[in-house]
């Protein structure tokens, strides 16, 4: 049972680094397209 828990705890670390992983990831893409999105004023450029 103590094998259980433990095993439990760690799929839980490593889920939870995964999760913080993708939203550090997904954050800066939206950074990256925020950057490079076009201006709504229209002027060519």
């Amino acid at each position: 049972m103590n094998k259980l828990t433990s095993l439990m705890f760690f799929a839980r670390k490593i889920n939870r680094q995964h999760i913080q992983l993708a939203l550090v990831i997904l954050s800066l893409a939206m950074l990256v397209v925020g950057v490079g999105a076009p201006t709504d004023g229209g002027g060519g450029w």
